[in-house]
């Protein structure tokens, strides 16, 4: 038990200490954690089915600008192993899950605001000219908090848990059991609502109805529905792009009358609409002393990846940005200049950092290149443009890799830990970061060959559009298999007619197999319209599940 507990605890602290991306990405989700703390404590099938379970309720969770709505890397973690450790059954993990992912909201702000030290302490170093403490900030005192805030306590709960988790078992009565069974049937119905709510624009909708009616009534398997809805949605953006307009390749014209020497008459003719004199945003040409190599580029994106290890409340990703800066930085400028170009990076920054992020990094360095070779580009030039493209790379990053990339693969890992299939979630997590980490390894070096007009181009292209909605159409009907096949809940009513018995889950079979999950879906999706806070609903599916499963109304199948 004592190396359980170990490897559980280090498996807390990477959750939130992010040290290198590629590592530890995946393991602020259950559906990779699960697994992971099933095989340290010695129940593999039993951590993934739970941490599975758990990552159904976390679907639509997303966090944006700094802002954590609820501690997914605590409720997997805590939440499974706290499953293992009472022996209980894999369908309660939800209800152990959320109470510690409120409580891990307090640990996140305890971590995110003592870090906010160590960026003053940076800033004490480099006015010294120590740029090697800039390093050790940005790593150490960091994993000592979260050693301190995550690693103990998943520690002492494994450790010294076991008997009371299971005597807490054995203390609920089995009524209070199957209640907390039904709440947890029912939660899965909030992750897939907050997707709903987010990817669900008016003329998208219908796809989620599409994915729900072809699992309820074809009984189509979730690989199936991606399937369809990836070469339906490829069809569609194939067609959108046919449609498109060129009139941005061919200079538009326009009829005007003027005299020339060639025109006495004043006739009509016709000149290009953009003007001769367009300023052109491209550098005037510089001459490259010292130059950055591909392996100072790679070296300088790998170093990025740790961007958020000291992640904190009042400049959130300054110090790991300065941390990435180091190698190029000494390679660019002689010693005594090193600190006060390193100095204009200690500024406020925040963004998507894996997949659409780094193009701004990527442009930041070749300005720096060029600023290095005597272009006249100044310090607050480089951080305007990094403070100009943050807010459009995190809203397209977000929204594209947690919004739709996550939830896709998410759920159908999800349903492959479910049917006992160990491949889903190694699926998942494969799968997810060599999309996200290639597509951020590319924009980074596209940020650095095309310098600052590489993100105008992108976004004036139209192609983000077109790919985010096809993205879209296969997010939204997995997620309507998800609502039929994971909103476990019938109900159990009778009526007696006379001699008759009728079935009430019979008559809503008849009308619509999983009507009852596609209602329970739809109200709380209506609820996040009205802008009812999750956190409150998930109160109020604790008490209705409760409630309607003492009454018996509810149950699960």
């Amino acid at each position: 038990m004592l190396l359980s507990a170990i490897l559980v605890a280090i498996l807390a602290i990477i959750s939130q200490w992010w040290f290198f991306a590629p590592i530890t990405r995946c393991m602020t989700y259950p559906l990779t954690t699960g697994l992971l703390v099933g095989i340290f404590m010695g129940n593999p099938m039993l951590g993934m089915l739970s941490g599975a379970t758990i990552q159904l309720v976390y679907l639509g969770w997303i966090n944006t600008g700094g802002v954590m709505p609820s501690n997914t890397m605590v409720a997997g973690i805590f939440g499974t192993a706290l499953t293992i450790l009472s022996g209980a059954n894999p369908k309660l993990a939800v209800t152990f899950a959320v109470p510690f992912s409120l409580i891990g909201l307090l640990m996140v702000e305890i971590y995110q605001s003592v870090n906010s030290f160590w960026v003053h302490k940076a800033d004490t170093e480099l006015a010294k000219g120590n740029i090697k403490a800039v390093r050790f900030l940005n790593y150490v005192p960091s994993l000592i908090v979260a050693t301190i805030v995550y690693g103990i306590p998943a520690f002492c709960l494994v450790f010294f848990g076991r008997g009371w988790a299971q005597g807490m078992l054995r203390m609920i009565p089995k009524s209070l059991t199957v209640a907390l069974e039904v709440v947890g049937a029912m939660m899965p119905a909030l992750g897939i609502a907050m997707l709903l709510n987010y990817l669900g624009k008016k003329n998208l909708v219908p796809y989620f109805f599409v994915g729900f009616f072809l699992t309820a009534y074809l009984k189509l398997q979730i690989m199936a529905i991606a399937i369809f809805a990836g070469l339906l949605a490829y069809l569609l953006y194939i067609n959108a792009k046919a449609n498109s307009t060129t009139k941005t390749n061919v200079p538009a014209k326009k009829k005007v009358r003027r005299l020339t020497l060639q025109n006495r008459n004043g006739e009509e003719d016709q000149v290009s609409a953009t003007p001769s004199n367009e300023k052109n945003d491209e550098p005037t040409t510089v001459v490259y002393r010292v130059k950055l190599t591909k392996g100072d580029l790679v070296k300088t994106w790998l170093w990025e990846q740790s961007d958020e290890s000291a992640y904190n409340y009042e400049r959130l990703q300054a110090l790991g940005l300065t941390n990435m800066m180091i190698h190029p930085i000494k390679k660019l400028y002689p010693k005594e200049k090193q600190a006060d170009e390193l100095k204009k990076y200690m500024v406020f920054f925040n963004t998507e950092p894996h997949m659409v992020g780094p193009v701004i990094h990527g442009i930041a360095l070749s300005m720096e290149e060029a600023r290095a070779n005597g272009a006249k580009i100044s310090a607050e030039d480089i951080n305007g443009v990094r403070t100009g493209l943050m807010g459009p790379a995190a809203g397209i990053g977000d929204t594209v890799q947690q919004g739709i990339i996550f939830p896709i693969l998410a759920s159908i890992g999800a349903t492959m830990a479910l049917e006992h299939n160990y491949f889903g979630p190694i699926m998942f997590t494969l799968i997810f970061e060599l999309i996200i980490y290639s597509i951020g390894y590319w924009m980074f070096m596209y940020g650095y060959k095309k310098g600052k007009s590489s993100v105008v181009s992108i976004l004036k292209s139209g192609l983000l559009d077109k790919v985010t909605n096809a993205f879209s159409i296969v997010g939204l009907m997995v997620v309507g298999t998800m609502a039929a096949t994971r909103v476990t809940i019938k109900t159990p009513l009778v009526w007696h007619v006379g001699q008759s018995v009728i079935k009430l889950q019979s008559l809503f079979n008849q009308l619509a197999p999983s009507l009852i999950p596609l209602l329970i879906t739809l109200l709380v999706w209506w609820l996040l319209r009205k802008k009812v806070n999750a956190s409150i609903i998930v109160v109020g599916i604790f008490v209705v599940g409760i409630l309607c499963s003492y009454l018996g109304i509810l149950a699960t199948i």
